[in-house]
C-alpha cells in the first residue's frame, strides 16, 4: 500500500512540475516585441492583430498570471509534503478554468483546434491532480489546507 502511495505521490509531484514547468514558460511572450505578437496571431490563424492598448496590456498581463500560476505549482511540486493541502484547491480551480475557457472558447468563437486542446484538457489535468492527489495521501481531509 505505501509503494501505491509514493508512486502516486510521485506522479502527482511529476504532474504539478510539468504543467507548472510549461505554465512558467508564459513569462517568454510578456517581452515579445508586438510585431511578432502579431506575426503568431495571424499563424495560428486569428486574423489580423489588433495593436490597441487594452490588447497588448490583456497579452502581457494574462501571460504574467499564467507564469505567476506555473511558479506556484513548480513551488507545491518541489514541496509537496509541505503543501500538500494546497493540491485540492489546484485540482479543483483546474476543474473550474478548464470549464470556464470551454465556454470562454466557444463563445469568441475560437478556432475548433484552439477549443479542443485547452478546456478539457486543463479541466481533465485538475481531475488527475485530484485522483492523484487521494491515492498519494489517503486519509488526508481534502478539503483542508490547514493540515
Amino acid at each position: 500500500m505505501k509503494s501505491q502511495e509514493n508512486q502516486s505521490a510521485l506522479w502527482l509531484k511529476r504532474l504539478l512540475f510539468l504543467a507548472g514547468g510549461m505554465l512558467l514558460l508564459a513569462v517568454v511572450p510578456i517581452f515579445f516585441p508586438v510585431s511578432l505578437m502579431a506575426q503568431i496571431h495571424g499563424l495560428v490563424g486569428l486574423g489580423e492583430f489588433p495593436e490597441d492598448p487594452i490588447v497588448l496590456y490583456l497579452a502581457r498581463s494574462t501571460s504574467l498570471l499564467y507564469a505567476v500560476h506555473g511558479s506556484v505549482m513548480l513551488t507545491v511540486a518541489l514541496n509537496l509534503n509541505r503543501y500538500q493541502g494546497m493540491v485540492p484547491l489546484l485540482g479543483w480551480l483546474h476543474i473550474v478554468i478548464g470549464i470556464a475557457m470551454l465556454g470562454i472558447d466557444l463563445t469568441a468563437p475560437m478556432p475548433w483546434y484552439w477549443t479542443a486542446f485547452e478546456g478539457g484538457p486543463i479541466a481533465l489535468g485538475g481531475v488527475l491532480i485530484l485522483w492523484l492527489n487521494t491515492r498519494a495521501f489517503p486519509g488526508q481531509n481534502s478539503t483542508s489546507a490547514n493540515q
